[in-house]
């Protein structure tokens, strides 16, 4: 049996699908890529530097408190399911999601542009949904079969490959973290798990995730090893005079137990002499306590502590590396428990 020969009209349709085929998994795909990089500690795909970088950590990365990503996908796999589905009611539903997703696109590049600050996977997605808007356009006005299901299957497997493939790496390459993580974790001894933490103790949130991990740390007491880095916000009055008090304690052996007196102490008592008066309590000497504290070099350990926030990409508080585990805000004990057992699962511990 010979196939007949397409019209000129059906060669149309078929160009036009195919083009919206191509342009939604495009999307689909690199939605999915900015989805892994966003949930990574370290991109994936995007760089972890410059505009991609900014623009993850700025107030564009998210709309009605969903990271951008999360809806990207969402929004794409609806349009790749109007695909496939196809019809007269699938096609014009497509073409009203489309125009809303073009709109939102368009916002979307006049903010990058606006800012001189652009992301590559972001504008394909952007870029491709303005262009998909004319397609499916076209679509609407030239397609009038409901095709195969042969095609449809197919066409699902092109879009289920098209996501997969990014989420496939994000659980096959393991990820890598920051120079300055690594070269903590190199100092640990061989069986024990590296903790690195940038604190401000005046920070609500850091105040409680530090409630939240003590009954862990106490459940692996001697098993790990702490670096606190000093973060102090300006926001927060208190902040830099806790950040000298700890670091000079730490400086005369008492470090932790300062940390904890602090993070455990009324925040108006954070003073100069508030945090005196604690250090007299932990058998500190009362002079050579404040002379550290006035001591220049005591400020510039802390500019050196803000310094490496910057190189592991911190944009808020607080920030928890747990070996190659990064605790990103506020996310209770559950998650802080389940991040240290898995890290002293992998090293042996």
């Amino acid at each position: 049996m010979v196939d007949r020969e397409l019209t000129p009209e059906e060669r149309t349709q078929r160009r036009v699908y195919v083009a919206t085929v191509a342009l939604v998994a495009l999307g689909l795909g690199c939605s999915a890529a900015l989805l892994v990089d966003y949930l990574r500690p370290v991109p994936l795909f995007c760089a972890d530097t410059g505009g991609c970088a900014e623009l993850r950590r700025s107030a564009y990365a998210q709309m009605f408190g969903l990271p951008l990503p999360v809806i990207g996908v969402a929004g794409y796999a609806f349009l790749a399911l109007l695909t496939v589905i196809r019809g007269d009611a699938a096609r014009f539903l497509q073409l009203i999601a489309v125009v809303f997703a073009a709109l939102a696109a368009a916002y979307l590049l006049f903010i990058q542009f606006s800012v001189s600050t652009f992301c590559a996977y972001c504008m394909t997605v952007d870029f491709g949904t303005i262009v998909l808007l004319s397609v499916v356009l076209m679509r609407v006005r030239t397609e009038a079969d409901s095709g195969s299901w042969r095609a449809s299957a197919w066409v699902a497997g092109v879009f289920a490959l098209s996501a997969s493939i990014p989420l496939l790496a994000n659980v096959l390459i393991r990820p890598r973290v920051p120079d300055l993580i690594a070269e903590e974790m190199k100092k640990t001894p061989r069986g024990q798990v590296t903790i690195v933490d940038f604190v401000d103790f005046e920070c609500p949130y850091c105040r409680q995730t530090a409630a939240d991990f003590a009954p862990t740390l106490v459940k692996y007491r001697g098993k790990f090893r702490f670096v606190r880095k000093e973060m102090p916000l300006t926001m927060h009055k208190h902040a830099l005079a806790a950040a000298h008090a700890e670091w000079c304690a730490e400086s005369m052996g008492r470090g932790d137990a300062m940390a904890d007196e602090l993070m455990a102490a009324p925040v108006d008592d954070l003073t100069d002499d508030g945090c005196a008066a604690i250090a007299a309590t932990l058998g500190l000497d009362e002079p050579t306590f404040r002379t550290c504290v006035s001591d220049p070099k005591t400020q510039q350990r802390i500019d050196a502590d803000g310094a490496d926030f910057k190189a592991v990409h911190g944009h808020g508080l607080p920030l928890i590396w747990i070996n190659d585990q990064l605790i990103d805000g506020a996310q209770g004990p559950d998650r802080l428990r389940e991040a240290m057992d898995k890290a002293f699962a992998e090293v042996g511990g």
